[in-house]
């Protein structure tokens, strides 16, 4: 059983994850997003959460990149059909697929199949800006 802790404003919440049938190692994000990868860091798979869109799976793989110390610059692209599939996390690569990534999910100028490490990251401060403004 893997477990993980996490602090916040004060209060430890720890959070248990059932191993991976598949033998994945599991990262969380602080904000409770689960990510699976295989002993390598590409590619990875950030688990379904009722309630989530694509910000959120964005910032958790903008989280993971950092947990996996690439690049800012570094691009990540999403595998998984967009759109997601009810009940299904999304997998994220960093290396381009052959014929390219899938949607985004997100708008973005211009139209792409992938973020930047940076950008996948600032997801998670928009969505911080959209739950908390006043």
């Amino acid at each position: 059983m893997i477990r993980s802790a996490l602090f916040l404003s004060g209060i430890v919440v720890l959070s248990a994850c059932a191993p991976d049938p598949l033998g994945r190692e599991t990262f969380v994000t602080r904000e409770t997003q689960t990510v699976l990868y295989l002993g390598q860091a590409d590619p990875f798979e950030v688990r379904f959460k009722a309630g989530n869109g694509p910000s959120d799976y964005w910032c958790a793989a903008g989280r993971y990149a950092a947990f996996a110390s690439v690049s800012p610059t570094t691009r990540i692209y999403r595998l998984s059909p967009s759109p997601r599939p009810q009940g299904e996390g999304v997998t994220f690569s960093f290396t381009r697929p052959a014929g390219g990534g899938q949607a985004t999910g997100l708008v973005t100028v211009g139209g792409s199949d992938s973020l930047s490490a940076s950008a996948a990251r600032q997801q998670c401060d928009v969505l911080r800006s959209q739950r908390f403004d006043f």
